[in-house]
């Protein structure tokens, strides 16, 4: 029985006047294969980088490394999360 549905991934960012755009703003570069969500304050190279990028900030060139390992919960991305803090010593 065909019972599972295609689940469209999309990256999307909000401007400076609180407008949803779809797509990668300006300023990231990299392999975007496998990244979904929220875009918005993500600069950089996000090569290496997996996972959902949803209420994540920050300046990713250099990062390697999968979110999904960081055990980041709903209520860390309503809140957002610095990379910083997700940066192993």
């Amino acid at each position: 029985k065909a019972k599972l549905t295609r689940v469209e991934n999309k990256t999307y960012y909000f401007d400076e006047n609180g407008d949803r755009h779809d797509g990668v703003p300006v300023g990231i570069r990299g392999n975007l294969s496998g990244i979904t969500g929220d875009l918005t304050g993500i600069t950089g190279d996000l090569t290496g980088i997996t996972g959902d990028l949803s209420g994540i900030r920050g300046y990713l060139s250099g990062i390697r490394g999968n979110l999904d390992d960081c055990e980041i919960t709903e209520g860390d991305r309503l809140h957002g999360i610095n990379i910083v803090e997700l940066i192993g010593k």
